[in-house]
């Protein structure tokens, strides 16, 4: 009896201590298989929807890092094209300077040298006197004389143009003694008045008795600034030196083609770079030659002026 008792109560602790740890195998084993699945379910963002083995459903937004994965609004990668360099944060050459800048780029050059018929002479007078009244009536009445001497010799009226008027003071620095202490300062001692006018002279053979009877009407207020050359109509020769400075820039672009060995192709750009008229030789000094002794006629040469046409153009490479 003795014995019987105590068999039944260490047989009920080893059921007892069975269980509890059949329970505990079954629970290591859930938690084992929930994480397992946790952690194949999780996609790295920008990974392939196949990585893990399992397909991953729709798409994955984080809105931390501001990256939306595709088919969303944006995709989570700029699209890169095949060939880009590999800065990709940089655009490339071609993305910066443009199509323009392939080809073959050269300029094309014509000069003329034509013989002047129109000079163009900047004559003036000068007053000067303590008053600015006297001094604007002096040069009025000056410039009235060499007005009328001009319109003698066959300019027109039309081609005489006032091109500058002036009244400024005459001053010299003294020094004083003020408030403020010993210092220099301006006093005006008297007022110059100078009229400016630029004729046209399109008889260029009578240029020289325009220019003797300009400076002794004006006398000792007489200035005679400047005597430029030009062409009256110089769009007589623009077609001429456009077809040369066309034809000059299409063989510089044959030469370049041909020593590079490529094909040229069709022109793809043109532009002309200044075309405007040069003026020949001035003359500042002519009014010394016109005062001199015995009123000889004032020696002046024309020559030729050189007009130019420059353009610029871009031929494509065809091969």
């Amino acid at each position: 009896m003795t014995t019987n008792k105590f068999r039944r109560p260490t047989v009920w602790l080893l059921v007892a201590a069975i269980a509890v740890f059949s329970l505990a195998a079954v629970a290591c084993t859930s938690d084992s298989s929930e994480n397992e699945g946790s952690s194949d379910s999780t996609l790295a963002i920008g990974a392939p929807g196949s990585v893990g083995g399992k397909t991953a459903v729709g798409s994955v937004s984080v809105s931390n890092s501001g990256v939306i994965a595709s088919g969303f609004d944006a995709p989570a990668v700029e699209p890169i094209a095949y060939g880009a360099p590999v800065s990709y944060g940089q655009p490339s050459y071609a993305a910066q300077s443009g199509i323009a800048n392939s080809g073959i780029w050269v300029t094309g050059q014509a000069t003329l040298e034509i013989p002047a018929d129109v000079a163009q002479v900047s004559i003036g007078v000068e007053s000067r006197e303590t008053t600015v009244s006297a001094a604007r009536q002096n040069a009025a009445a000056a410039m009235e004389k060499v007005l009328s001497a001009i319109k003698e010799n066959g300019v027109s009226e039309d081609d005489i143009v006032t091109t500058n008027f002036n009244i400024y003071p005459q001053t010299i620095w003294v020094e004083v003694s003020d408030a403020l202490g010993r210092h220099s300062e301006p006093r005006i001692t008297g007022y110059t008045v100078s009229n400016t006018v630029q004729i046209t002279v399109r008889d260029i053979d009578n240029l020289s008795p325009v220019v003797d009877t300009a400076a002794t009407a004006g006398g000792d207020l007489i200035r005679i600034n400047s005597i430029q050359f030009t062409v009256d109509d110089s769009s007589a020769f623009g077609a001429q030196m456009r077809q040369q400075a066309a034809a000059d820039a299409l063989a510089k672009a044959d030469v370049y083609a041909r020593a590079m060995g490529v094909t040229l192709g069709q022109l793809v750009y043109l532009t002309e770079i200044g075309s405007d008229v040069p003026m020949a030789r001035s003359f500042p000094q002519a009014e010394m030659a016109a005062m001199d002794s015995g009123f000889k006629s004032t020696p002046i040469s024309a020559g030729d002026v050189n007009l130019s046409v420059t353009v610029q153009a871009v031929f494509a490479i065809a091969g």
